[in-house]
Order: C-alpha cells, then structure tokens, then sequence
C-alpha cells in the first residue's frame, strides 16, 4: 500500500489538476506550480526618431533585445510597423541565435525608405509548448525624411539704420513639420553676394535684431538689397535653406545744417546713361529706387540739391592710361549719368531749378578700383542737400 500512496503522490506533481488518493482516501486537487508564462522580454530604441535621408544627422536607429528565458526560446520574429499597422520590414530566427541588438536603416524590405511618420518595433518571442508565444512593442519613434522649412520676415519693409529704424528684424515661422527646429541660422551677403554678417540661433529662439554693421563694422549701403540665407536644421539633422531679402531704405545723414543721401547706384546699360534698357528686373529695380529718392527729395523743399556721379577705373594701375579713361569717358559718363538721375527726379516732381549736377569720374572712391570683390560700391550717385 505504501508503494501505490507514492504513485499517487507523483501523479498529484505531475498533473495540472489531479484527483489523487491520499493514506485517508479523500481525493483533492493539486495545482502545478510550472508557469504557463515566460519572463518579460524587452525591445527599446536609443533614440526617439532619425532621418535615414539626412547628409549630417542621425541616419539609423539602433534597438535594444532582451530574450527571456532565453534557453526555452523556438523561435522569434522582429518587424517595424507603421502605428496604423502596417507592416514595412521583418526579420526571423530560432534559437540558434538571439540578437542583442537590432539597426534599422528606414528601408521596407525592397530597398526603398518607408514614408515619413511615426513606427514601432515588435518583437514575438515563441517558446513552443514550453511557454505561451509572447510580443512586446517599443515606444514610438519617429522617421523623418523632409527638410524643415519656415516662413522668413524682415521688417521694417525698407530698413534704415540710420533714420528712422536703427535695427531689422530677421525672424522665422516654421512650417508643420514631424520633426522640432533644433537649430538655424542666417547669412547676410552684400549686393555683390561677399559674406556681410552671420548669425546662429538655438530654438527655440526666432528672431535676430541686426544693427546694419558687418563683420569689419561696415555700414549698409543705401538703397541695396542685402540677400540673406537662412540655414535650418531639425532635431534629427535635416537641413533646410530658404533664401530672402533685406532691403535698405535710402540712408539721409545730417551734417550740420546739410545733408547727404546715401543713394545707391542705379544700374545703367554699360558704357551709357541709360537705365531703361537694362533686364527687366534691374529696370524695376530702378523705377523702384528712383521713386524712393524723389519722395526723400520732396521732404526737403528748402534746400539745393547736388547729384555727383561716380564710377569705377578699369586702368587703375596705369597712370597714364587711367588719366585718358578718367578725362575721356569717366568724367563725360558720370556727369551724364548724374543728369540722367536729375532728369528723373524732374519727371516725378521735383523742381529743376533745385537741382545741379555734376561728374566726378573715379575720384574719391570709397574702396580701391583694384579690389575686385568690393569696387562695386564706386559705382554710385552721391546727393547732398545743402541751404
């Protein structure tokens, strides 16, 4: 008897639940303590979200495994899915070999990047009869393959550091975007695109104030436009460039009693006086600046008013050869292009009488005809007002 007790005992371990005869003959059921679940595997992502397609940034993204109850594992399954479900990339395997780790490129299995949004990682673990199959997600991540872009504003519309503006603002209204601004920045060219000024901003500050002044402390020159680049870069490394513009109002400087204008050069047909037959944007370009300088002109009645034109030597570095171009077609061109001015101030209402001209040729240049980068700035009318 005591022998069929102990094979009763046995079945009572061995079952789930058994009916099992004890020494009293009572029967009972007897719970299994083997689990019918495993440990908690793992999968997590190092980052929150990449840009496969950036030049710079984060390319990849690198995930994290953990197997439980490793030794017990049949096999197991890893996909990426979109959070709508659908399913963009899997990878298979058995015990044989457990990752610890798992990089995801942003490409379906075709080759091809999936589209930007928001995606998880899935892991299946399956134990065969010894466990129930288990599946655990990652939190979501990002891919994002567009470049940022944003909406630049300057104002004023028409920047006068001088007068009645001492700085402009240069600020930024990102568009939408699945990614967050992490970074930008904007370069300020002169009209002859040499770089002027930079500045760079962490988001999620705007906007920049700039007095005007370059690098070297240079002042804007009046009635140009200043291009500006702005760089912007997102929290995954993408890059986006978006190009605009600062224009500068004529600059009026009080000197005593007078004063001088800063007015920019108008962009004449070369080797001549006239500004009509030019591309069509430079000619409304100086419609534009012309209308500019005679609604200036107009708000100093009481004074006189001398257009000097100036222009850039070709023969800087032969003196002899630069005295004939200065005397036989600087002087001749620029007188006739300081009457050309005159001319179209008279059409838009300003009195004749008021005004006189004169050609200064390449004499008081503001740089040196032989610096090639900066000689555009020669190229110029000079107006000042005197009582």
């Amino acid at each position: 008897m005591k022998k069929m007790y102990g094979f009763a005992v046995a079945l009572c371990v061995c079952g789930l639940f058994m009916a099992c005869q004890t020494e009293k003959g009572t029967n009972v059921k007897v719970k299994t303590e083997w689990p019918i679940s495993p440990g908690k595997s793992i999968i997590q992502a190092d980052i929150l979200g990449f840009s496969p397609t950036s030049a710079t940034g984060i390319t990849t993204i690198k995930f994290s495994l953990y197997f439980a109850n490793s030794d017990q594992v049949k096999k197991w399954d890893l996909e990426v899915s979109a959070i709508n479900g659908k399913k963009i990339i899997q990878k298979s395997g058995t015990s044989s070999y457990l990752p610890s780790n798992f990089t995801w490129d942003g490409k379906d299995n075709s080759g091809k990047y999936a589209a930007e949004g928001t995606y998880v990682a899935i892991l299946k673990v399956n134990y065969g009869t010894a466990f129930t199959e288990t599946t655990v997600t990652s939190s979501p991540f990002i891919l994002d393959i567009t470049r940022p872009t944003a909406k630049v504003q300057v104002t004023p519309a028409y920047f006068s550091p001088i007068s009645d503006m001492d700085t402009v603002n240069i600020s930024i209204v990102p568009d939408k975007d699945i990614a967050r601004l992490s970074s930008w920045g904007a370069d300020i060219y002169d009209p002859a695109w040499n770089l002027f000024m930079t500045f760079n901003q962490k988001w999620p500050t705007n906007s920049i104030a700039w007095n005007g002044r370059g690098v070297n402390g240079d002042l804007v020159v009046s009635a140009e436009d200043y291009p500006v680049v702005v760089t912007l870069r997102d929290e995954f490394g993408n890059i986006g460039i978006i190009k605009s513009v600062i224009p500068v109002d004529i600059l009026v400087i009080k000197d005593g009693d007078n004063y001088r204008i800063e007015n920019s050069r108008v962009y004449f047909k070369d080797f001549t006086a006239d500004y009509q037959d030019v591309p069509t944007e430079l000619s409304q370009e100086n419609i534009l600046r012309l209308d500019q300088l005679a609604e200036k002109l107009k708000k100093y009645p009481e004074h006189k008013i001398l257009i000097i034109g100036h222009a850039v030597m070709m023969n800087w570095n032969d003196n002899k050869l630069g005295k004939i171009e200065q005397e036989e077609v600087l002087i001749p061109l620029s007188k006739a292009r300081a009457e050309a001015i005159k001319k179209a101030m008279v059409t838009r209402g300003v009195k004749s009488a008021m005004i006189s001209t004169e050609g200064a040729g390449a004499l008081d240049p503001l740089v040196p005809d032989s610096d090639f980068e900066y000689r555009w700035k020669n190229r110029r009318t000079a107006i000042f007002l005197t009582k």
